[in-house]
């Protein structure tokens, strides 16, 4: 959920290759490449007004944006031609957003809708609790296996939803198979992710203690990743683009990273040194040795780590003091 900070930023996220990121402001819009760290478009209040949510579509033109006056409304933004091309409305304010290239699932208070991209037009609805987290991940290789998780009404309980290929047939009207339940904790879900190919499942729960690892075929646990012993409320899990490294990143200050390898193998647990545990903070890979946290503080981190468990960081930035950068080019 978006929320205002003395910052000025309501919302972060990263793209689907984890090469980009998007900064939601009171001001405006910024979207960041990430190596090298440079402002790759910038929309100032004047253009959006404020905006709540944003979710990039890779790296495309396309940026679906959600406006802090028009909480209900999912627009589709060309950033090329620095237009709005599509429009669609919802009964309830949109939680969050979650895209692939070809669908975007929309989260509302007590559903999931799948759009087609570019139409936005409705191919799936699952279900959801009214008071769970707004949470949702999808697949987003394009030959990965098409599902949707979420969380099920039974605690600490995900859905996995299998969306259909062949956009045509949802379109028609064919409705997508019944959601496969997974019991993953004893208490609520608050954040979960799926790998590029759909065949890896993160979970965390409220006393974010351990990551569980999930088979999304077999629905079968992997592996249990040892975050601390100390409750945390879990930010942000990701993996990186093979699936075989996966970070997370929670109120204590902490990047956490594991390779998933065989047996897994915790490679960092690098600290952020962040002035307040209420700064919320999302992570990503930067490639299969850096991974960076950015925060609503306004504050990149970049660190490096190895196979023997050394780590250190080499970058920290203050990214809203970043500007444009006429050298990027995409």
């Amino acid at each position: 959920m978006a929320r205002r900070r003395s910052s000025g930023i309501t919302s972060l996220g990263f793209n689907q290759d984890q090469g980009c990121f998007t900064c939601c402001l009171t001001s405006g819009l910024r979207v960041y490449n990430i190596d090298p760290l440079v402002e790759k478009t910038h929309y100032s209040r004047e253009d959006l007004g404020e905006v709540a949510l944003c979710e990039m579509v890779f790296r495309s033109n396309w940026l679906l944006v959600v406006k802090a006056r028009r909480p209900c409304s999912l627009m589709l933004l060309d950033d090329q031609r620095r237009k709005f091309c599509s429009e669609v409305l919802f009964k309830s304010p949109i939680r969050a957003l979650c895209a692939r290239r070809d669908k975007v699932a929309v989260v509302l208070q007590s559903s999931i809708q799948v759009l087609c991209l570019p139409s936005l037009q409705r191919v799936a609805l699952l279900r959801t609790p009214t008071n769970s987290r707004p949470l949702c991940a999808l697949a987003t290789e394009p030959g990965a296996l098409q599902i949707l998780a979420a969380p099920a009404h039974r605690k600490g309980s995900l859905q996995l939803l299998k969306l259909f290929q062949d956009v045509s047939r949802a379109v028609k009207g064919a409705q997508s198979s019944s959601p496969a339940v997974v019991g993953c904790h004893q208490t609520e879900l608050v954040c979960l992710s799926l790998s590029a190919n759909g065949a890896k499942l993160a979970t965390a729960s409220a006393r974010g203690t351990i990551i569980r690892l999930w088979d999304t075929v077999s629905k079968q646990m992997l592996h249990e990743l040892r975050r601390g012993s100390d409750y945390a409320d879990v930010y942000c899990i990701n993996f990186n683009p093979s699936g075989s490294l996966v970070c997370c990143v929670s109120d204590k200050g902490t990047l956490h990273v594991w390779s998933t390898r065989g047996q897994p193998t915790h490679l960092a647990a690098a600290a952020l040194a962040l002035p307040s545990q209420d700064i919320r903070a999302m992570c990503a890979f930067a490639d299969d040795n850096n991974a960076v946290v950015i925060c609503d503080d306004g504050t990149f981190h970049k660190f490096t780590f190895a196979a023997d468990r050394n780590y250190h960081r080499n970058d920290f930035e203050y990214f809203l003091q970043v500007g444009d950068d006429d050298e990027f080019l995409q």
